[in-house]
């Protein structure tokens, strides 16, 4: 049986995070230059800040150009509260910190429309839309002038204002690491990971993709709120000219050239980062030239980052598993009485579909035109029909990412008009795609888990991974014996481009019956695999049947169809031509006619 590997890894973890305490604690008493108290204070707060682009840009795949602008709120919001308020630092900190998350999420609301390069211009956009307040705005900001003598954390008791600020920093930097390792290990790191590689498929699973979206957006934005805040306590001194777009750049590189989506890329790429600041100190007028060279470098030639150099050189010297063997054949890792366990503790209240008089066009090209299907409950219902049918539009109108013009879909007696994709999931619909839609880069595992529901809340698991405990054991357990009904539980720990393409098809319905459908949508579950490949599917859709599960399934094949449908509906040019039990299709005439060809025989 597969080992979870999270509780070695959190067990690992504390060890790291303890010599990090440890290392924080004697930093200032060293018998060290106070510049190098200096420097680490620096890169405490600009890898908060890198932390938060990382989680953002790494793990969601949400690109910001316009993080400078959440530093300089965080900035300015604490310099003026501390300054001319008279509020206490941490007060302030906190206060600078909250600001940024607002504009953050306010601003991850308004984008949430965009993605790739139009979500870069737009906060490139807005990064600049700061910049000029700043400049302009000058009863609040101090203009071009900026603010002077903003008060600096001072002596308490026997340690001095660079010291207090020096553990203020590190801590908040030791405490920011924790929750976004927290958020690697778990389901939110999944479901970020989901967004990423498509939205679409993010909802299929039940994942609320804008609110996920708002609020990584809005925490990115907190972290850097939160360095730009400790920037201005260290200097005394905030100018517009300091959370320029080459702010944002150098955060962008530091994230980048440290490994996007690895736990240790942003210190990694910080320390970098603050090296090559170091080296430029002297030609600073080309500094945005020398960012950009380096990070074309590491994008050509280390597109994995710091992180992930030192992780293969690792896996060379102290890892031998050769990962890239063939995989075993397919086979059965459940008895017959534990597939049925299984089956019974997956088993939801099964319910029927119904497709009533549904149509959909395309500029004037009608794709469905006034379509309906009954699919009772606990049967396996078929949809086949030639090339341009208007098959997948239909499955794609009842899992919710078309709407359709006319008629309506009816999960049991409810009506799902207005209900999105994510909504429907939730309801109990779950579907699998034509192509492939799998999170790549974490295990096989952990794309099972994406569907298996949580037992307990976000704080709870917080808390139990905190102290060393692994989490989601019961949901792994699940996982393992999903992963064993398909015969590939001893690939567990595998990710899912080391699987052949037959492999990747099982992890796929594998992910969906883990998400306990009352409805399970198939868009062509064999397309691409070979007969005994097939024949699996075929055993696990009929398991699936007999434990009550309601089923649609598209797929060319015909006799696949033919083998596991209790009745099937044909389609021909977005019309219902015949609907029957498998005998009844391959003797229609309009059927044979129109998609087996004139001259088939039944």
């Amino acid at each position: 049986m597969f080992a979870n590997p999270h509780a070695a890894g959190v067990q690992r973890n504390r060890y790291v995070y303890l010599i990090g305490l440890a290392v924080i604690a004697i930093w200032p008493w060293l018998p060290i230059n106070g510049f190098y108290v200096f420097l680490a204070q620096t890169f405490f707060y600009t890898a908060i800040a890198v932390i938060g682009l990382n989680l953002l840009l790494g793990l969601s795949g949400q690109m910001s150009l316009g993080q400078a602008g959440f530093y300089a709120l965080g900035a300015y919001g604490s310099a003026l509260t501390s300054l001319k308020l008279g509020w206490p630092l941490p007060l302030s900190v906190m206060f600078g910190t909250v600001i940024a998350a607002m504009g953050g999420a306010l601003v991850g609301v308004f984008a949430l429309r965009t993605r790739g390069l139009y979500l870069a211009m737009t906060t490139l956009a807005v990064g600049y839309v700061l910049d000029i307040l700043a400049q302009r705005w000058v009863g609040l900001t101090g203009g071009t002038m900026g603010l002077m003598g903003i008060p600096q954390f001072g002596k308490l008791s026997w340690l001095s204002g660079p010291t207090i600020l020096f553990y203020a920093a590190g801590l908040a930097l030791l405490c920011v690491q924790l929750i976004a390792d927290y958020l690697n290990d778990t389901r939110a790191g999944r479901n970020l990971r989901a967004i990423r590689e498509s939205e679409v498929f993010a909802a299929s699973v039940g994942i609320d993709v804008n609110r996920w979206k708002a609020v990584i957006f809005g925490f990115a934005a907190a972290l850097a709120g939160l360095g730009g805040a400790f920037f201005a306590h260290q200097s005394g001194y905030v100018g517009s000219d300091a959370f320029s777009v080459r702010l944002s750049v150098a955060l962008l590189i530091a994230a980048v050239v440290g490994g996007l989506g690895t736990k240790s890329g942003p210190l990694l790429g910080t320390l970098i980062l603050l090296g090559i600041v170091e080296l430029i100190a002297g030609i600073d007028k080309y500094g945005l030239l020398v960012y950009g060279s380096i990070l074309l470098v590491v994008l050509l030639a280390f597109p994995k980052g710091a992180a992930g150099v030192l992780d293969d050189l690792f896996a060379k010297f102290f890892n031998k598993t050769d990962r890239s063997r063939k995989a075993p054949p397919v086979h059965h890792g459940l008895s017959d009485k534990q597939e049925s366990a299984m089956l019974t503790r997956l088993h939801a209240d099964s319910t029927s579909i119904s497709v009533r008089g549904i149509s959909k066009s395309y500029s004037g090209l009608k794709a469905v035109d006034q379509v309906s299907i009954e699919v009772a409950s606990g049967r396996v219902h078929g949809l086949i029909g030639p090339n341009g049918a208007g098959k997948s539009t239909v499955i794609n109108m009842v899992a919710g990412i078309y709407r359709p013009d006319e008629g309506a879909v009816l999960l049991g007696k409810e009506n799902l008009a207005g209900q999105d994709v994510a909504s429907r999931a939730r309801m109990g619909m779950a579907r699998t795609f034509q192509n492939l839609q799998l999170i790549e880069g974490v295990s096989v595992l952990d794309n099972v888990l994406l569907g298996v529901q949580s037992k307990h809340g976000m704080v709870r698991n917080f808390l139990t991974w905190l102290t060393g405990q692994p989490v989601e054991v019961e949901e792994r357990r699940l996982a393992l014996e999903i992963l064993g009904f398909f015969g590939i539980d001893h690939l567990a720990d595998r990710i899912p481009s080391e699987l052949p393409y037959g492999h990747r098809k099982l992890l796929e319905l594998a992910r969906a019956i883990a998400q306990q459908p009352r409805v399970l949508l198939l868009d062509e579950p064999i397309a691409g695999m070979n007969a005994q490949e097939a024949k699996e599917i075929a055993h696990v859709i009929q398991r699936l049947k007999e434990s009550g599960m309601t089923i649609l399934l598209v797929e060319h094949n015909m006799e696949f169809v033919m083998s596991v449908c209790d009745r099937i509906s044909v389609l021909n040019f977005g019309k219902l031509i015949a609907e029957g039990s498998p005998a009844e299709i391959q003797s229609n005439a309009d059927v044979i006619t129109a998609y087996l060809g004139t001259g088939a025989q039944s």
